[in-house]
């Protein structure tokens, strides 16, 4: 570490908060009721393992990375961002609009499948590039491997008329 240089970067950690606003609403405004079909739904315990360590890496990783807008990737990155960011949120959006159905978490979104897994881990593989952090990209890899086919699997066993 050279002079002057900071050990944390407390300001990185707006990164993981943008993603995690909009799950509040999930706890403010939970869904009206979950099927039975996706409570029995057995989701593999190595993709919850790697779920979970991915989802700790995201969010803790930032604390030791400063952002970095002076390189040339950095405004690619943060359109990648930015646009993962506002589909994600339509997704929110469009939740609450169709009466917090649980169905409406998983559902294609103009033909992007489960966007709502899919968004942030692209929003996190993108902020890797912004941190200029491996630690970043190999816990966005990782929360990939377990969210986006644990989101598949649950959407399988969801049918639109469902609740």
């Amino acid at each position: 570490m050279e002079a002057g240089e900071d050990l944390f970067h407390v300001i990185s950690l707006i990164i993981p908060a943008v993603v995690l606003l909009p799950n509040f609403l999930f706890w403010a405004w939970p869904p009206e009721g979950m099927p039975s079909s996706v409570q029995a739904v057995q989701v593999h315990l190595g993709l919850k393992v790697a779920e979970g360590a991915g989802r700790v890496g995201v969010m803790v990783v930032p604390l030791f990375y400063g952002i970095h807008m002076n390189q040339s990737l950095a405004s690619l990155a943060l359109v990648i961002m930015i646009i993962a960011m506002l589909l994600y949120s339509v997704g929110w959006v469009r939740y609450l609009r169709q009466g917090r159905r649980y169905y409406w978490l998983f559902a294609p979104l103009w033909g992007i499948p489960v966007p709502m897994a899919i968004m942030p881990v692209l929003y996190f593989l993108a902020s890797s590039l912004l941190l200029e952090s491996i630690p970043m990209l190999v816990s966005a890899i990782i929360l990939g491997i377990g969210h986006i086919p644990s989101s598949l699997q649950i959407y399988r066993n969801l049918e639109p008329g469902q609740a």
